[in-house]
């Protein structure tokens, strides 16, 4: 990989004057392999990994943005390096920003990858994740859909769940609902930060999709609100 950065191979082998961008991708599809779980190998890889990230950000066009995926693939694999992973969370921001479709499938895609490891990243693209939801494209919608889900924690629940339940209004399609509803009800039940949000909430749900959510969701919430939340406001709050 040093050698192709290094443009020691046969100009013959460039596409759109990016060395050997296909030889690249597979080079570092391997390193990925080699460095997972593997700190000494993967700290020989993090200076050539950098640099051919650096290149291909220079670049700017298709070859070099599918290399661009790959370092991201690559970094979010091997055993974790801050200044890489500060680098691959630049990278995934130009892609969530930008118009294309293509780089903004890269962009959830990527961030879907290193959001499983390194969840602190998820807060600084919540808001760019959350603006997919208004492109008409089918895949990106779902895969966006999958990353929001991933990405809730007990911070962002209500800011989140707010959203998917605005999106969820507007739905028309059956699975897409029916799995929607799936995950409001795990994400509310896992993270809600109180039992008045919780029924308010689920409440919600039952009026927008109430033939999808699944009947145990109803028995607890009925059960929730006979026994009461416990606090006096809370139990205002959910009879109102």
């Amino acid at each position: 990989l040093k050698q192709i950065c290094e443009r020691r191979l046969p100009s013959e082998y460039d596409y759109h004057r990016i060395p050997a961008p296909w030889m690249q991708m597979k080079i570092i599809r391997i390193l990925s392999v080699v460095g997972k779980n593997d700190s000494q190998a993967s700290e020989g890889m993090y200076e050539i990994l950098r640099e051919a990230l650096r290149k291909a950000e220079e670049a700017g066009i298709n070859a070099s943005n599918a290399i661009v995926y790959e370092c991201i693939r690559c970094i979010t694999m091997i055993y974790p390096n801050a200044v890489l992973l500060d680098s691959a969370g630049a990278s995934i921001s130009r892609f969530l920003s930008s118009r294309s479709q293509n780089l903004r499938y890269l962009g959830i895609i990527g961030l879907a990858s290193i959001v499983e490891k390194h969840p602190k990243y998820a807060a600084d693209h919540q808001l760019a994740v959350i603006e997919c939801l208004e492109d008409k494209d089918e895949t990106l919608l779902r895969k966006t859909l999958d990353l929001l889900y991933r990405m809730t924690n007990p911070v962002n629940v209500e800011f989140i769940t707010d959203r998917l339940l605005h999106f969820l209004r507007g739905s028309t399609d059956p699975y897409l609902k029916s799995d929607l509803t799936s995950k409001i009800c795990t994400i509310s039940e896992r993270f809600a930060p109180n039992n008045a949000w919780y029924v308010s909430t689920i409440t919600e749900l039952f009026k927008i999709a109430g033939d999808l959510v699944d009947p145990d969701v109803a028995t607890n919430l009925m059960s929730l609100i006979a026994e009461g939340t416990g606090n006096e406001e809370d139990d205002e709050e959910a009879d109102m």
